[in-house]
């Protein structure tokens, strides 16, 4: 019996949602392990915050090839090879002898796992109703984000139980085991599953390469988009991925399991805002006051921890905190559905790939601000081989993320958005 077209769409977005869920895996599982690779490697707070951000640059560096192929290539192949390369990444770190093996397989896994999203998207786009693309894309944030909670108290069990060089190894494993997946049960477009009718978007559009890279680099949209993932994805990111398992440890004194299971707060408030704030952009039209009201709440989040609670808030509020922060800082998803629609539909996956090269890039400044200023304040203690820092340590690194989100804030107010379905062909080169 010939299967519908939902079923290959639905297909085609559970298989590419399940690798985003791995990707995420990939992106937060350092910060479980930050004490172990400290001791083991010997590593300074610089060094980690380097080790944590080779995934970042190498994510950074891949999102406008990520575009270009997702555009140009196809979700498929992009998916396929990406997966192979983040999963010989993994088992490569977990057999890493020293620092520089840890950083090139960290930078391998980075610029495998680098062009899922993208393609996600693309697929999204193509098989999916415009005024759609706003619950997929939190849908894909809800499914991706499982995978940081998996990243947070389960990988500190996994690690407890065999070590974590056996547990990379596994995820490893896994990663390589997603590529056939992939390539047997994705479909670029909905004419390539042999519809000829359906879906959206164009797999290979008529405009040249160089020629819509040139369009959506002239779009303001595309960069007032840029600066709000910037500064909200990379405080989300920097947090929940590195160094906040680390601040619990050693300013409140927290095990690893306990530390990691308040991270995993903030994980779960992302989870609970991911299709809520999707499913409300697209019932309402409109994603400025989510937006703005999300750039304010994570600010007031920042300035709290830094300001106010002097870098050490009541140990009570952590977990209503972390979760508000999460729930609300979300909302950065929405710039994708904002320059997706402010660009060329051809060329959704480039205009993406663009603006996601910003949480990264800006999550990788961060580490290594934080790293700095904490290894620039610190006073010599270690601690089994492990630098401890103190509270007032923290709470001046802490300020990078403050400043990072105050921008991203004020950038929310100058967003312009289009209704659903406008092409927007006249905006493409303004």
């Amino acid at each position: 019996m010939p299967r519908s077209y939902n079923f290959y769409r639905w297909r085609n977005w559970t298989t590419l949602a399940v690798a985003f869920l791995v990707v995420f895996f990939h992106r937060y599982s350092t910060a479980v392990v930050a004490d172990d690779l400290s001791r083991e490697l010997g590593l300074s707070g610089t060094q980690l915050s380097n080790l944590a951000s080779m995934y970042f640059y190498a994510y950074a560096l891949m999102q406008l090839p990520s575009g270009l192929l997702s555009d140009y290539v196809g979700p498929r192949r992009t998916t396929a090879l990406g997966m192979l390369l983040a999963g010989l990444g993994s088992i490569a770190f977990g057999f890493a002898p020293g620092v520089l093996g840890a950083y090139l397989a960290r930078l391998m896994v980075g610029l495998g796992v680098s062009v899922v999203f993208i393609s996600l998207l693309k697929a999204q786009t193509v098989w999916f109703r415009p005024n759609q693309f706003a619950t997929m894309t939190g849908l894909s944030s809800f499914v991706g984000n499982i995978g940081g909670i998996l990243a947070t108290t389960p990988l500190a069990l996994l690690v407890l139980s065999i070590g974590w060089r056996d547990s990379f190894i596994s995820i490893g494993t896994l990663s390589l085991g997603l590529v056939a997946l992939i390539w047997f049960f994705v479909y670029d477009s909905p004419k390539a599953a042999g519809f000829e009718n359906g879906g959206n978007g164009i797999h290979c559009p008529s405009i040249s390469m160089l020629a819509g890279l040139k369009m959506v680099l002239k779009n303001r949209h595309t960069w007032l988009n840029f600066i709000i993932v910037a500064g909200l994805m990379s405080g989300v990111m920097s947090f929940s991925g590195l160094w906040g398992v680390p601040y619990l440890m050693q300013v409140y004194g927290f095990d690893k399991a306990l530390a990691s299971r308040y991270v995993l707060y903030l994980n779960l408030g992302i989870l609970a805002g991911s299709p809520f704030v999707g499913v409300v952009a697209d019932k309402l039209g409109r994603k400025k006051p989510l937006l703005i009201g999300g750039g304010l709440s994570l600010t007031l989040f920042w300035t709290y921890i830094v300001v106010i609670a002097r870098g050490m808030p009541p140990a009570w509020i952590l977990g209503p905190l972390y979760f508000a922060a999460g729930l609300f800082g979300i909302v950065f998803m929405l710039t994708f559905v904002n320059v997706k629609e402010h660009n060329h539909p051809e060329l959704s996956g480039t205009a993406t790939g663009v603006v996601n090269i910003a949480g990264f890039l800006a999550t990788a400044a961060a580490n290594l601000l934080i790293g700095w200023l904490l290894d620039f304040q610190w006073d010599g203690t270690l601690l089994n081989n492990v630098r401890i820092y103190t509270v007032d340590n923290f709470r001046v690194a802490l300020t990078v993320l403050l400043v990072f989100s105050a921008v991203a804030m004020a950038a929310t107010f100058f967003i312009k958005e289009p209704k659903y379905g406008d092409k927007m062909h006249k905006n493409t080169s303004k």
